[in-house]
């Protein structure tokens, strides 16, 4: 999915007077007077997703609600682009909504302004997490606090098209190491030949920031310094930008006309389900997504490595978080709620590992006799690769949101033939720079 940047000029109009003036507007879903006087609370609850997430969240909502009727919440959700520039109007025009689901790429832009509520004097109470993966919590924090929860973890993963691996027989190797670039190129060499006109062997993943990043991990650093900075050079860029179209050229990755029109927005969308391409790059919670939007049996995988290099570059990362807004009038009601979200069996069971794997031990254990199989194999990896896998240690600055879409614009431009690749690289360190200088104030 592609990620929207929201933008500095949103953000400026977001500040203190935005926040100062919603009490004057009122908040949208937060009760009028007479239901504070009477002890009801109106809630609203923004995520971006899938139909399937916008089910899975109506249900557990639901539950919610029948076991506190003095409770309302509503909801609105779109896909991940749109869902921050909407976000953005929303908070400037003082009605922010009660729960947020938010991303590490843009939360510390968030906390700059003063928008997301400080969760951490709400723990342990009433928001219980004693037994929650504390790596995944901690590498969720901003700032040294806690803004938001992770619904979940994941990592950066492959799908796969299980018929079309098996008619040219090939089987993922046991060790995630062994599943390298190299690897995934004569696969799809093997694809193509096999599936005849119309079918490619992976779809093209340059544009990707999430694939880019755990490709620069492999490397030994990290996408960004602890500044804020670029960690990555000219010289990653053009082995990214190059191993892309080298598979290209060959026919073996989706031409750039075809990544237009299967745009990722949806899993109907993507070139997979399509039956376009029979590997595609996402996180591994989608999975459940990916799967309800295909006949076709899909696998599941790590991201290939990089050739003799031990350090898989992946990473267990919050799936996303569940925030709340400084501005709610119903704090007590808006944490009672999370605490509810990560350890009430209800909510737990309604929502699923949709939104990634539980970092609760006990919401694991309460799901894992109920998931089907390819839910298990998304426990069963994500487990497999919080074992071994390099925690990351950087914080996304301010300007990730940008050079996210920097990439995605760079890679159509080389994809399109725009721009040879020495230039794709150069302009994506030097617009990384200015993107982080801009942003990191």
């Amino acid at each position: 999915m592609v990620a929207t940047r929201l933008g500095r000029r949103d953000f400026l109009r977001i500040g203190a007077g935005a926040l100062t003036g919603a009490a004057a507007l009122g908040l949208a879903g937060c009760g009028d007077a007479s239901e504070a006087q009477a002890g009801a609370s109106s809630l609203q609850f923004s995520f971006w997703g899938s139909s399937v997430r916008a089910g899975l969240t109506t249900k557990a909502i639901h539950a919610y609600e029948q076991s506190h009727p003095q409770v309302k919440i509503s909801t609105w959700f779109t896909g991940f682009g749109s869902y921050w520039p909407k976000l953005a109007t929303q908070i400037s025009g003082g009605s922010a909504p009660d729960l947020i689901q938010m991303d590490m790429r843009y939360i510390d832009q968030y906390v700059r302004k003063g928008l997301l509520l400080d969760l951490t004097r709400y723990i342990p109470q009433p928001i219980d997490l004693h037994d929650f993966n504390q790596p995944l919590l901690k590498g969720s924090e901003a700032r040294g606090k806690i803004y938001g929860i992770p619904f979940g973890g994941n990592f950066t993963s492959v799908f796969y098209n299980t018929s079309l691996f098996q008619k040219v027989g090939y089987q993922m190797p046991g060790n995630f190491s062994d599943w390298t670039w190299d690897a995934m190129k004569q696969v799809a060499q093997e694809i193509v030949k096999a599936a005849g006109p119309g079918v490619y062997g992976v779809d093209d993943a340059s544009s990707n920031i999430t694939a880019f990043e755990v490709f620069i991990r492999q490397r030994g650093k990290e996408l960004y310094t602890d500044a804020g900075q670029r960690a990555f050079n000219k010289q990653d860029a053009l082995d990214w930008f190059g191993y892309w179209s080298d598979l290209r050229k060959a026919g073996l990755c989706i031409p750039p006309d075809l990544s237009v029109q299967y745009s990722g927005a949806t899993p109907a969308l993507t070139t997979i389900v399509a039956g376009k391409a029979a590997i595609n790059f996402s996180t591994s919670n989608q999975i459940q997504a990916f799967q309800a939007a295909t006949p076709t049996k899909l696998g599941l995988y790590s991201t290939p490595s990089s050739a003799g290099v031990k350090d898989n570059g992946n990473y267990l990362k919050a799936s996303m978080l569940l925030s709340a807004s400084s501005s709610t009038k119903n704090p007590d009601a808006v944490t009672q709620f999370i605490n509810a979200v990560f350890n009430d069996p209800a909510l737990v069971k309604a929502l699923k590992i949709e939104r990634g794997i539980p970092g609760s031990a006990r919401a694991q254990a309460l799901l894992k006799p109920s998931l089907k199989s390819a839910d298990l194999k998304q426990l069963t990896m994500v487990n497999q690769l919080a074992a071994i896998t390099r925690p990351k240690s950087v914080l996304d600055p301010p300007g990730a949101g940008e050079v996210s879409d920097l990439l995605v614009l760079i890679a159509q431009g080389l994809g399109f033939g725009k721009m040879s690749i020495d230039e794709a690289a150069s302009t994506l360190v030097t617009q990384a720079d200015k993107a982080l200088e801009r942003d990191g104030v």
